[in-house]
């Protein structure tokens, strides 16, 4: 026989059981956003991959965005010592990203080069050794890398010591910091080049599948919510309480 259901509604039950659905469907449905604006970044970083690199000349033309387009270089790298992006991790050990400027032969625009990593020295008062790159003239492959960092309150004068240790790679931040006028924006060397060194530079730290994973999350609890106000709002009773 089955028992008859009566409802029990409580108030406090009810709101916090609304906020809380509203709060996780919302959640839910904004990590869906998320996987497809990655989908987007990605879908737009593969797309500039094909493209060939751009002259010097040409880049400096661009009107438009050139955050990770490729960039072939003609010049020499400045004799002056390197710029080391202090707190950098690769592979569990700690280190700097090496930073030097470079002339392009066809415009006399001055870049800055992130070589890679290299691996801090016994202490942060000895400077580490950097496998030296040619003086001499050399063809350069990068990819033009736009900061996402936004910090006006960082200047030459704060970010570097005597071992010319800085804690920004946007170029802009790092202009103190030189006699000549720097292109804007960072040039990441490319991994085949002689001189580059070990880098791990990741477009995006969460992938869209982990997005739709987080949001299947939340509608599962948005349903946990569901299920378990209707349990106690619409529960059988015993007939004889029913009675």
């Amino acid at each position: 026989m089955n028992r008859p259901r009566t409802l029990n509604l409580n108030w406090r039950m009810a709101v916090f059981s609304s906020v809380s659905l509203v709060a996780f469907v919302g959640l839910g449905i904004w990590q869906l956003e998320r996987a497809t604006e990655k989908v987007k970044l990605l879908a737009g970083y593969e797309a500039r991959l094909q493209q060939p690199p751009l002259t010097s000349t040409a880049l400096l033309q661009r009107q438009d965005s050139v955050d990770d387009l490729p960039l072939r270089l003609f010049g020499r790298y400045e004799p002056e010592p390197a710029l080391l992006k202090d707190n950098v991790v690769l592979e569990g050990q700690v280190g700097f990203e090496v930073l030097q400027v470079f002339i392009d032969d066809a415009t006399g625009q001055r870049f800055l080069i992130d070589r890679g990593f290299v691996p801090m020295a016994e202490t942060r008062q000895i400077r580490p050794k950097i496998p030296p790159a040619s003086l001499s003239q050399v063809s350069l492959l990068g990819r033009v890398y736009v900061s996402k960092s936004n910090d006006e309150r960082l200047n030459g004068r704060e970010l570097i010591d005597d071992l010319r240790i800085v804690q920004s790679t946007d170029p802009k931040m790092l202009q103190p910091v030189f006699h000549e006028t720097l292109f804007p924006h960072l040039i990441r060397l490319d991994a085949a080049d002689p001189f580059a060194l070990p880098r791990h530079w990741v477009l995006t730290t969460i992938s869209p599948d982990k997005h739709r994973g987080y949001a299947a999350q939340w509608f599962l609890m948005a349903l946990a919510v569901l299920i378990a106000f209707s349990y106690f709002t619409l529960r059988s009773v015993p007939s004889e309480e029913a009675n």
